[in-house]
């Protein structure tokens, strides 16, 4: 069993690099128009690498049975060892640092999407229509006073804007998380992605 969880663990190392855009094997950045660049990839092996994290803590199951596991739930003392990242992050990050303070018996899991559609229920960021017909999140009037910023990306030479949150915007999450994930969503944004 011990050398399983080794496995796992390695395994959750490679892909964390991967999605921080390394290559796991060199240590060198990944190029730039890779499509393992790509936000959509990135999003998906932060999320395998989740997965994998708890099934090494015991904490995955895909029906869990903890009281509060239908609602993200989390305690003052829980609140108190998040530490995030230096300067801007975006909403998946912003969530692994919650879910890494959080008990996944006890509380739903929070993830970037969910947090995206609480924050535009309340106003705070908004969502556009892209070329393709697709919907995305953005930044609005609001935005900046809650601090949310929005910040030039780039992939495979295609620039796009990225909501970041910044200092400001990581206290105002944390002290606010419970109520803005109680955030009432409109029916038309249950099923959107972003």
């Amino acid at each position: 069993m011990n050398e399983e969880l080794e496995k796992i663990q390695k395994a959750r190392l490679v892909l964390q690099k991967i999605a921080k855009g390394i290559n796991p094997v060199n240590g060198e950045q990944i190029e730039q128009e890779s499509f393992l660049n790509d936000p959509r990839i990135i999003r998906c092996f932060y999320y395998v690498a989740e997965v994998l994290d708890n099934v090494a803590k015991g904490a995955y199951s895909s029906r869990r049975s903890g009281p509060g596991a239908a609602k993200f739930f989390i305690t003052p003392e829980q609140k108190a060892r998040v530490q995030f990242p230096e300067g801007k992050i975006g909403v998946n990050e912003f969530s692994k640092c919650i879910n890494m303070c959080i008990d996944l018996n006890e509380s739903k899991k929070l993830t970037g999407v969910e947090l995206n559609k609480r924050l535009k229920a309340l106003g705070i960021l908004s969502e556009e229509q892209t070329e393709e017909g697709k919907t995305r999140t953005v930044i609005n009037d609001n935005s900046k006073n809650y601090g949310f910023e929005s910040e030039k990306k780039n992939y495979n030479g295609v620039e796009y804007e990225m909501v970041m949150i910044n200092d400001k915007g990581k206290q105002y999450l944390l002290e606010n998380i419970e109520e803005i994930m109680k955030a009432e969503i409109p029916s038309e944004q249950k099923n959107s992605d972003q």
